[in-house]
């Protein structure tokens, strides 16, 4: 064999293995995608209509593990999947992506799914921890998958929430059919052969089953008149036929196919599509992330520093005189006297919170964006907004004092307020990450986000 004939045997080779390893993907696909029905019928019939959409969760009304369950099942179904297509921890961990962010939200999944089943969906915020049981199982996907934006969760959450929610699985919804009737181009002489062999055997088979009842049915009508007990056997055995393809066993059948799990499966398969093209198709996405160093490179940093001192210390004086006027109305006596009033205080002072809140979170989300260098670089801009986020630490401070310390001390503890102090207490949590950032580097987003997700799923677990 010559030098030139050796290197065409060896790419030849080469083109063979990638085409058995396209192959094996597709293969991948095609199981998981079969698998996907039984996940898509499972999640409408018991989880969503059976459980949710029936009421039988909220309230503490009933018990049940459909929704546990569901949870365990999916996240298997997702671990399995990219662990087959490669897609694993430790290729995460080298592409530079948080290998214990999926870790802990398949923890918050579990405990939000354990709690459901054994307390319910809580009254008046049972439709918030739905959805918000269903976007972090989403999120997992996104996390487990690489797919973040950032390659963690951080100031691009709402864009990971929409193409989580939205982008994905809606562009990949016919993913499944594509992988599912997708044929290989890549056929072999051996692959023929055996082809040719699996026929030449099924007919053998069909054959020989054949020819075995025949002689079976002559050995038994022969045998019966020799034994009582045997014959008594095959009258039992006769009528037990009979009975299976009776016609009433075969409309019972019929009507309890058509009335129960014909339009489960029917109404599942886009169910199962969309959760399908979720997975698989993050999974088939590309990696690549946005990184603080490619963000401060794009074009659109260009505000300077100078219109953050406008802006934020316009907002800061501001504020200054709310609290001057606040202490003043304080001196005076003009605080609430009656129940009634702290409780319309309180309600206002936490709308009050989130306004401003999230007026301030918008201000460095804004500038992480626009501004030529962020708000911690420059000493001045770093002391502005120190000041700004004090002022919405003492927002929050005074909120959750007044819901608290007014509100909840003189009606008690409801599921609602519950959940609004869910809120005070993140949005306080928030803002003292945001004033470590400004003097040190830790990633303040993520553990904001993985903050929200834990304490809401530790707040689902009580039984009020």
């Amino acid at each position: 064999m010559g030098e030139h004939d050796l290197f065409g045997f060896i790419s030849q080779y080469d083109r063979l293995e990638i085409d058995m390893e396209k192959i094996s993907e597709a293969k991948v696909y095609k199981f998981f995608a079969v698998i996907s029905f039984v996940i898509g019928y499972f999640y409408l019939k018991h989880v969503l209509i059976n459980d949710f959409f029936e009421g039988n969760y909220i309230g503490h009304e009933y018990i049940k593990w459909h929704v546990p369950f569901f949870a365990v099942l999916f996240i298997a179904f997702t671990e399995g999947f990219a662990y087959l297509m490669g897609n694993t921890y430790a290729k995460l961990k080298e592409a530079g992506r948080s290998v214990i962010e999926p870790a802990i939200l398949i923890g918050c999944i579990i405990i939000q799914s354990v709690a459901a089943c054994i307390y319910g969906l809580h009254d008046d915020w049972w439709f918030y921890q739905f959805c918000i049981w269903h976007f972090t199982i989403v999120y997992y996907v996104l996390s487990r998958m690489g797919v973040l934006v950032a390659g963690r969760s951080g100031i691009f959450f709402p864009l990971d929430a929409f193409r989580g929610m939205v982008v994905i699985p809606f562009s990949n919804i016919i993913l499944r059919a594509q992988k599912l009737f997708a044929r290989t181009s890549h056929t072999s002489v051996r692959s023929k052969v055996k082809k040719q062999i699996a026929k030449t055997d099924i007919g053998i088979i069909i054959v020989s089953v054949i020819i075995a009842l025949l002689v079976c049915g002559y050995a038994f009508s022969q045998l019966i008149g020799v034994s009582e007990t045997f014959a008594a056997l095959g009258d039992g055995i006769t009528n037990f036929m009979v009975n299976i393809i009776s016609i009433d066993t075969i409309s019972d059948f019929v009507y309890s196919f058509f009335d129960d799990f014909f339009w489960y499966f029917l109404f599942s398969i886009p169910v199962g599509c969309w959760l399908y093209g979720l997975v698989a198709g993050s999974l088939g996405m590309k990696k690549d992330s946005v990184t603080d160093e490619k963000l401060e490179k794009e074009s659109y940093h260009r505000l300077p520093s100078y219109s953050a001192y406008i802006i934020i210390g316009s907002v800061c004086v501001l504020y200054a005189i709310f609290f001057v006027s606040a202490f003043v109305d304080m001196m005076s006596g003009s605080i609430a006297a009656t129940a009634p009033q702290a409780s319309r205080e309180a309600v206002g002072s936490f709308w009050q919170l989130i306004r401003v809140v999230g007026l301030n979170m918008a201000i460095m989300f804004a500038s992480c964006f626009f501004s030529k260098e962020a708000l911690w670089v420059e000493r001045g801009t770093r002391i502005l907004a120190t000041v700004l986020f004090v002022f919405a630490l003492c927002f929050a401070l005074l909120a959750a004092w007044n819901l608290v310390g007014v509100y909840i001390a003189v009606y008690g503890i409801t599921p609602r307020r519950i959940l609004s102090s869910w809120v005070v207490v993140n949005v306080i949590a928030w803002c003292i990450l945001i004033l470590i950032r400004l003097y040190k580097k830790i990633p303040a987003a993520q553990i904001g986000i993985l903050f929200a997700a834990v304490t809401f799923s530790l707040t689902v677990c009580g039984n009020f």
